[in-house]
């Protein structure tokens, strides 16, 4: 059953159990496709850190997880703070590749793999003697990684989301409006009129570092360029959001980062002008990636530092972090390798 090369480890499954997607009967199915032996599912992040340890210390090469961004990120931490422990070193240990199985709430790193089959490419992923990948940048603040993060309008939904999420009594209700319904209620419900009747567009300024290189993304003739940036405070003012990505989708094939790939090693910095109502206005266009006006200022960066007037909610791979009133973000220095399902014969 392994697909992996020669000498190393079959392909180990991880799954959040509690994730909405992986119900009874993907379990089942996940147990007729994959050997028990390679099949980990994960209750508690307890039990999540023991079974990436054990999948580290078995050589496994490939990794699939289930569930959504955030258990993403969960993970790739797990494996990483593993490693640099076992190494005992200063370098940063090498991942492992991991396949990213569409099992969960939010998932935009599954669009930008193209896994849209769940169990199904599972099974075709252990039948295929070579597995395409495609090489992630990842981002790293306060010692974590993760391929996006906000702070601003995007992670006060997330708040209102899950507090919506927390006054829903029985699983029943909870299961129906999980997921996109859930945020429509909580963000048409609560975060947009909010922000109409108390209008809070945080103050920030934004630097990046002038040693490193900069770029300004520029709209014109209906063509969209990076243009080199000089200054080292690159905008000082009102903003609905503040956020970066390293892949250009957020859930439900959201193409929130439309430049997060115009160029290799660099994060997509976007910093949202628009006020809520205006984002409704034109959500369209805003969920293709294919709006281009005032209403946004993109850049590519390496390091960037964001600093807010006032504590400010932040969100990291779509979950909810805390406030903060300073980010700085930065490029980590290795990328991560996905399976590319988009090549699955």
């Amino acid at each position: 059953m392994s697909n992996s090369s020669e000498g190393s480890r079959p392909i180990a499954v991880l799954l959040n159990a509690n994730a909405r997607l992986v119900t009874d009967k993907v379990k089942r199915s996940l147990e007729r496709i994959v050997p028990r032996a390679h099949l980990f599912l994960s209750h508690t992040k307890e039990e999540a850190i023991d079974y990436v340890k054990h999948i580290i210390d078995n050589k496994y090469k490939t990794i699939f997880s289930g569930g959504g961004d955030g258990s993403f990120v969960h993970l790739v931490n797990m494996a990483r703070d593993y490693l640099k422990k076992k190494r005992l070193g200063t370098t940063e240990p090498e991942l492992p590749q991991f396949g990213i199985l569409k099992l969960g709430t939010g998932n935009g790193l599954s669009s930008f793999v193209g896994s849209s089959g769940g169990t199904r490419l599972l099974e075709k992923s252990l039948a295929s003697e070579n597995l395409a990948t495609i090489n992630l940048s990842l981002i790293e603040q306060n010692n974590r990684i993760f391929h996006f993060a906000g702070s601003g309008f995007d992670a006060r939904l997330l708040g209102d989301y899950y507090a919506f999420m927390n006054t829903l009594k029985t699983p029943a209700t909870r299961k129906n409006f999980s997921g996109l319904v859930g945020y429509f209620v909580a963000g048409l419900g609560k975060t947009v009129p909010e922000s109409i009747l108390k209008p809070d567009r945080g103050e920030v300024k934004i630097e990046v570092e002038r040693a490193s290189e900069n770029y300004f993304v520029e709209h014109r003739d209906g063509e969209d360029r990076s243009v080199p940036i000089e200054n080292e405070v690159i905008y000082s003012g009102p903003s609905t959001a503040v956020a970066v990505a390293t892949e250009p989708y957020y859930g439900y094939n959201v193409r929130a980062f439309p430049f997060a790939n115009m160029r290799a090693g660099f994060m997509n910095l976007r910093v949202l002008l628009a006020k809520p109502v205006s984002l409704v206005a034109n959500m369209r266009d805003y969920w293709n990636g294919s709006y281009r006006g005032p209403g946004v200022k993109d850049y590519l960066v390496k390091k960037v530092k964001v600093t807010y007037e006032k504590a400010t909610p932040f969100q990291v791979g779509g979950d909810f972090d805390a406030f903060a009133e300073q980010i700085i973000y930065s490029i980590f220095p290795q990328t991560c390798k996905l399976i590319d399902f988009r090549h699955l014969a």
